[in-house]
């Protein structure tokens, strides 16, 4: 696509533009992103990237294997030097460049059927994007927001961006390349509820592998806790968590990826009663927080709500609200009627008064720091050990566990 083609009445070059302006005015008083570090992301071109086979699609994206990095120049060079053994936890850490992505773009594995995987992925504007005009503005919007944010975020728990276009934000072939994901959350949770994973009160009983599975489980919703609470602690609100947005990478660590709808909340804009006017009805219904269905005011407690309503379902092994089969009785039981998902008490006192106050209203949740000290405080009460250690070993069960 060029930008002299046309999409409807316009041509791609003045969407883009519009794209630009909206992207300019969410985050021309930005606080924390910064154009110097995103010019030193490594660039790659189009001809540059081979890539395979479809991982996913969002909304108006779509992200694919990345089979192959052949970098023009031929020069494939060594990798910095600060890496003297290449070892995966090196590699994750490593802001990579040009040639150690050429160099790298493969991994070794043992006991896979070609000893090898493939290490990222490219995420670009999808064809069914470029149908309609203000679908392909929101399309561009939400990926340079995204690439954005990406370039300074630095969390264990967020995927990494490893590189872009080496053009503007706003050219028709723009696109990242982001670390790989090897699952995602709905097929995680299918795997644990195979598995029947056990509660608090499993840990009466012999059953090991009940008890770790639910140690697994508080340890994940303890990891995406710490890195919404990050976010928030540089005012970032996410916006749009839910399961299609988590997924785990090659050390099974959980990440969240997708940023397009994350929005920077500035001092100035902050009403009298703590909230902001924001755009409403972002996000999924189901994990969306009751005043931002009805375009109300919010703040990031927005998210308070939405990761109780997703730590419910991690702990649960169930979808909230499945029996509401209509989107009317959706917004009468649960927007304005309050409903929420059933706590079972067997979860323990501290994580069922957290879930409780986090589906409350927004001026009676819980911060994020507060959902993260009291999951923190459940993994070393259920371990009876060192809470680091704990969850470092947690960390590596959840590898085993997760084929």
């Amino acid at each position: 696509m060029t930008e002299e083609e046309r999409i409807g009445e316009h041509t791609v070059g003045h969407l883009l533009g519009v794209a630009r302006r909206h992207v300019e005015q969410r985050t021309t008083s930005s606080a924390i992103l910064d154009t110097r570090v995103e010019q030193n992301i490594p660039k790659l071109n189009m001809g540059e990237v081979k890539s395979g086979d479809v991982l996913g699609r969002g909304g108006f994206c779509v992200v694919r294997e990345v089979v192959e990095i052949t970098l023009q120049d031929g020069d494939i060079g060594e990798p910095n030097a600060r890496i003297d053994v290449l070892d995966e936890f090196a590699i994750q850490q490593y802001v990579q460049d040009r040639p150690f992505m050429a160099k790298h773009y493969l991994r070794k594995e043992k006991g896979t059927k070609k000893g090898e995987r493939y290490r990222y992925a490219i995420k670009k504007v999808q064809n069914e994007s470029k149908t309609e005009a203000q679908h392909y503005v929101n399309a561009v919007v939400d990926l340079a927001t995204e690439a954005r944010f990406l370039a300074v975020i630095r969390h264990p728990n967020i995927i990494k961006m490893r590189a872009m276009e080496d053009a503007s934000f706003y050219t028709p072939g723009f696109f990242l390349v982001l670390d790989k994901l090897y699952d995602i959350m709905p097929t995680r949770l299918k795997k644990w509820k195979k598995k029947k994973g056990g509660t608090v009160s499993n840990l009466l009983r012999s059953d090991k592998k009940k008890t770790d599975l639910w140690k697994i489980r508080v340890s994940v919703a303890y990891d995406l806790s710490c890195a919404i609470s990050y976010l928030h602690a540089r005012s970032v609100i996410y916006r749009d968590l839910k399961p299609d947005n988590i997924g785990f990478d090659v050390r099974d660590d959980v990440k969240i990826f997708d940023f397009g709808l994350a929005k920077e909340l500035h001092p100035s804009e902050r009403l009298d009663d703590g909230t902001y006017q924001l755009t409403g009805d972002t996000g999924s219904p189901r994990y969306m927080a009751p005043e931002v269905f009805l375009g109300r005011p919010y703040n990031a407690t927005a998210d308070s709500y939405s990761f109780c309503i997703l730590c419910w379902q991690i702990f649960a092994i169930d979808t909230p609200f499945e029996y509401i089969k209509t989107n009317s009785n959706f917004v009468k039981s649960v927007i304005r009627g309050g409903v929420r998902p059933k706590i079972k008490e067997d979860w323990g006192e501290d994580i069922c008064t957290m879930l409780r106050s986090g589906f409350a209203d927004n001026v009676d949740r819980p911060a994020m720091a507060d959902i993260c000290d009291v999951l923190r405080l459940e993994m070393g009460r259920i371990s009876g050990d060192d809470i680091d250690a704990h969850l470092d070993e947690s960390r590596r069960s959840r590898m085993s566990n997760a084929n």
